[in-house]
């Protein structure tokens, strides 16, 4: 039987789903057409699971609700523009009657919510760049439609000719204005900060302005292309779900996680200081440095968004620290609102370069490197002239790392100073990536000579990174050789068993590969820290086995929740360098049942296709699983969870110079994979067929010559490549251990492009000693069965007597 593609049965699922009339149907005909993907997306949500949603306007706004609460309690919920809470919540009303949310049929897509009340049904929406919420209302039974603001955020409002104005108490000096999508008279309800209108109204705007003048413009614009504001706004959220972004990953369940969770994490690419990411919604709705390059990869790099990224990273170069008389010097900000930036992070800047690096790489953009060269060039100064040791490690304060709490502000819960070892890793890549920008810039012909001052420059920075890299091994344990997590101010090693060290794990920069011993170290460590901190939910913060470890994130009984966020309690961006090291070492399945577990909690649990910020190492008692705290959409839990899906599990990695690097590492519990991943202007139409027999087909999609190198596995040896014209395709296919290829031309003829199998990390063995060459793939192969051997999850565990668990305190401590 012909296998029919999961985004069909996507269309079919939603096309057959419940609760919509012949006429509704009808009247979606056209959107259905013309956003296929997206309409398949919806999600019927039941009142038992009351699930979260949000929705940006793509500049500084989000609404936060719960689908079928009428007096949501989360101090956030509702509308917040930059910063400050507009309103909370509204209620709607048919003849004077209030509408129940508790048993309304619901149905949550990526664009809009719509609810059926029997009597009503809203359908509640944002526009793209407009401070405008729309709440239609449709299929009324009665006369008049009503809608009242609760929650107390605004004052009584004001009933006038064009609507109904109020003051935001936060954003003192704007305008809200509530007023019919199509003009009727309004009439004010008794008791309630609200109004009502006939039916034929169509709903309501709220509008959201600093001056009433800019309010009523918006509002006769609006009211003249709503349905072109909608739509453009479906239209550029299906574009990043089907056409050159098609996904068909295996499953329903699986592909509607993954496409729900892109979108999610595209409404958090906002324009609120210039372009940026938001952290997370909804404590974080401003820019955070590490968590903006952290994110950049799964969110913008892997959809081929490379113009977007070189406006994220434009932007923060315009907010950089340039007062050299400054201990911050160099710096991008670790935090930037509307109301003030910060400089405080010691691995926002070195991911900045990583980053940038990587995107000109990537996109061959050497205008964007030229225009920021100087913004490297100053972080490099900065951090050399102000935060080095004196054997050339970098040094920090205590909560200057990503694990950054402070008690009331000042003392560090988790300290982490002088000299974390994911700090010195990141500047190991930092100071390579900043080589590397200058060369694309001094030698963009390399039949020219490099200039003697780029030269000197660049020699100068390999003596740096040289020197780093040797004092790197005060980080490593007498005995066994792992990294510790941090040495304290005094040179004392910190042996706390936490996550950080798989950052540094493997990073020699320019290094030669491996030898048995070397490998053999980091594939222990990498063992150690799986089995010790990763829980099926995640990586925890810290070992359930250490005096300080806190089980649960929040425990008001027991200790301050920020004494948890990095002591014990779980990140789901760490996932993304434990699956990474993982899949390095061959562990797929393991590192496949953690990201399939993430998988369900963003489509099954929660905030629809949003992973959270956190969640408790341990179950509470009596549960199997943990709960989930936190922030409910968290930027780089969903972009660590899609970067590793492209680039680990599928493979791909494009590059500038017109050549995608692919390196197929799926698990066998995949059979079929359909995607198109961008490149350039173009994109690859990819097909992985995992089974009995392997086999990957690539089309190209583009109006230039393409090269694909592919290969299987990590550590082989040999790289099968193949040059795509325009429309040609090239199949892979392994034959009794060999990798074997065809290229076919655009009307499916054998072609001759094919490239020979290309040797890599060759060596000759000769002149090196056996001890110091570098591991075969036989070998290599070896060590990962032997030390691999019976992995499984770290297994929950509460050991008595802990610190944390020590004083019962009541009632709760507060904030």
């Amino acid at each position: 039987m012909r296998r029919r593609s999961v985004l069909g049965g996507l269309a079919l699922a939603t096309a057959n789903m419940g609760g919509q009339t012949q006429a509704a149907t009808k009247r979606q005909g056209a959107s259905r057409a013309a956003t296929p993907v997206l309409q398949t997306l919806a999600m019927p949500v039941t009142p038992t699971e009351n699930r979260q949603y949000s929705y940006t306007d793509k500049v500084s706004g989000y609404f936060h609700g719960r689908t079928h609460m009428d007096n949501n309690p989360d101090w956030f919920n509702g509308w917040n523009i930059a910063t400050k809470r507009i309103f909370h919540d509204y209620r709607l009303s048919v003849d004077g009657v209030a509408l129940s949310r508790a048993t309304a049929q619901v149905v949550v897509s990526p664009h809009r919510i719509t609810r059926s009340f029997g009597r009503a049904t809203e359908t509640l929406s944002m526009l793209d760049g407009l401070a405008v919420l729309v709440v239609q209302i449709a299929n009324v039974t009665g006369s008049r439609i009503g809608i009242a603001l609760t929650g107390g955020l605004t004052d009584a409002g004001t009933l006038e000719a064009d609507g109904m104005w109020f003051t935001p108490k936060e954003a003192v000096g704007s305008f809200l204005l509530l007023a019919p999508i199509t003009l009727q008279a309004l009439s004010l309800v008794d008791g309630v900060a609200g109004v009502t209108a006939l039916k034929e109204a169509g709903g309501f705007f709220l509008i959201h302005a600093a001056t009433k003048t800019v309010a009523q413009q918006l509002l006769a614009r609006v009211r003249r292309n709503l349905g072109a504001l909608l739509a453009t706004r479906a239209a550029r959220m299906e574009a990043l779900v089907s056409g050159n972004h098609a996904l068909d990953a295996g499953s329903l369940d699986r592909t509607k996680a993954l496409l729900w969770m892109r979108l999610t994490g595209d409404q958090l690419v906002m324009r609120q200081l210039g372009t940026g990411i938001y952290a997370g919604l909804p404590w974080f709705n401003d820019y955070w440095g590490r968590d903006t390059f952290i994110s950049i990869t799964g969110l913008l790099l892997v959809n081929g968004q490379y113009s977007e990224a070189a406006e994220v990273f434009t932007s923060f170069a315009a907010l950089q620290d340039v007062d050299p008389t400054s201990k911050t010097y160099g710096r991008v900000p670790n935090r930037a609102r509307p109301d003030g930036i910060e400089y405080n992070s010691a691995d926002g800047t070195p991911r900045f370069i990583i980053m940038l690096a990587d995107l000109v790489q990537r996109s061959g953009d050497v205008a964007l490197a030229k225009r920021l060269w100087p913004v490297v060039k100053r972080a490099v100064d900065g951090v050399l002239a102000n935060n080095r040791d004196a054997d050339g490690l970098i040094t920090h304060q205590d909560a200057d790392t990503w694990m950054d709490a402070k008690e009331k502000g000042t003392r560090a819960w988790s300290p982490r100073g002088n000299r974390a070892v994911d700090v010195q890793a990141l500047w190991l890549k930092a100071f390579d990536g900043a080589v590397s920008l200058d060369v694309i810039l001094n030698q963009q012909d390399i039949t020219q000579p490099i200039p003697p001052a780029s030269l000197e420059w660049q020699a100068s920075m390999f003596a740096v990174r040289n020197r780093l890299m040797t004092a790197m091994s005060k980080f490593a344990r007498p005995v066994t050789g792992h990294l510790v997590d941090h040495l304290r101010a005094d040179g004392s090693q910190d042996l706390s068993v936490r996550p950080n060290a798989l950052f540094a794990i493997g990073y020699g920069g320019l290094a030669t590969p491996l030898t048995i011993k070397q490998l053999e170290r980091e594939m222990t460590q990498v063992r150690d820290l799986w089995q010790s901190l990763v829980y099926p939910w995640g990586v925890a913060t810290l070992s359930q086995e250490d005096p300080n470890f806190h089980p649960y994130h929040e425990h008001w009984h027991y200790y301050h929740k920020d004494a948890a966020y990095h002591n014990g309690t779980v990140w789901p961006w760490l996932n993304g360098i434990a699956i990474e090291k993982m899949v390095e070492f061959n562990q797929i399945d393991l590192a496949w049942k953690l990201f399939e577990n993430m998988n369900r909690q963003a489509f099954r649990e929660g905030a629809l296709g949003s992973l959270a910020e956190c969640a408790d190492a341990l179950p509470l008692p009596g549960a199997n699983w943990s709960r989930r705290t936190g922030t409910f959409l968290q930027a780089w839990s969903n972009a660590e969870h899609l970067r590793v899906w492209q680039e680990c599990f599928l493979g791909f990695r494009p590059s500038g110079d017109g050549i995608v690097w692919v390196n197929s590492r799926l698990p066998a519990a995949i059979h079929d994979v359909v995607c198109n991943v961008r490149v350039g202007s173009g994109y690859l139409k990819s097909h992985f067929h995992i089974g009995g027999q392997a086999r990957w087909r690539f089309n190209w999609q583009g109006n230039t010559a393409l090269g694909l190198n592919f290969s299987v596995g990590w550590g082989d040896n040999s790289v099968q490549g193949a040059s795509l014209r325009p429309g040609w395709s090239v199949d892979f296919e392994v034959k009794n251990g060999t990798l074997r290829s065809a290229v076919s031309d655009a009307q499916g003829r054998p072609a001759s492009d094919l490239v020979p199998v290309m040797p890599v990390d060759a060596y000759t063995a000769q002149a090196i000693p056996e001890a110091e060459r570098p591991a075969t793939p036989e070998q290599r192969y070896a060590l990962e069965q032997r030390i691999f051997a019976g992995l499984d999850f770290c297994k929950p565990r509460l050991q008595p007597n802990l610190k944390s668990l020590s004083v019962y305190h009541d009632p709760p401590l507060t904030y």
